[in-house]
């Protein structure tokens, strides 16, 4: 009788580890690959600070990339093979630092990375910005599950969690926080993450 309620436990928590294969991602992944996630944070702000744009991969082989382009009045989409002479030629055109962008490109996909873009916000009357990063990755799909995604909000200060360590509106302290209707999740006091169905 032991070995059969030992055999069903055992059976239990693989199906539930199958269940739930975002909770094992959550608590190893951002702590794994932390340094190559900040240098795509650090490096998209670096392009984008005179020339805001953001990056998405439209498809699951990592190839197909969208380029969105803001100006003042006018945003411009475009949708290239990550490696046409048309990505390049676009580059070029709108003066983007192309060895810059490339590899914030190859650091991407490398990295299962579908979507990179700035938000602002006003916190306390004061304009602020954060960086989304949305991942990708196959350990969170459950056979039986449609896709996840994992996205990181990275804020420019410090911010305020409860004791679930669920995002906090800064103006109202007890009030959740949704950043495109989730919620967030604390990973350090300017990090925060969410499990979404989309990517952007």
């Amino acid at each position: 009788m032991k070995g059969k309620l030992f055999l069903m436990g055992f059976v239990l928590l693989g199906l539930l580890g199958g269940c739930f294969p975002s909770q094992k991602f959550t608590y190893n992944y951002y702590q794994a690959n932390e340094k190559a996630l900040q240098r795509i944070k650090q490096q998209y702000e670096k392009l984008s600070k005179n020339r805001p744009f953001s990056i998405e991969f439209k498809d699951k082989n990592f190839t197909k990339l969208g380029l969105e382009i803001i100006t003042d009045s006018i945003r411009y989409i475009y949708v290239f093979d990550s490696d046409s002479q048309a990505l390049t030629d676009t580059l070029r055109k709108y003066h983007f630092d192309e060895r810059g962008v490339n590899d914030l490109i190859y650091d991407m996909r490398q990295n299962f990375c579908t979507w990179i873009t700035t938000l602002d916000f006003y916190e306390k009357r004061q304009k602020k910005h954060l960086v989304f990063l949305t991942i990708r990755h196959k350990d969170l799909a459950a056979k039986w599950k449609a896709e996840k995604y994992f996205t990181l909000a990275f804020f420019s200060s410090r911010q305020l969690f409860d004791h679930k360590n669920r995002l906090l509106d800064k103006d109202l302290n007890t009030q959740k926080r949704s950043i495109n209707g989730e919620i967030f999740y604390k990973v350090n006091d300017s990090i925060a993450y969410a499990y979404t169905g989309h990517f952007r």
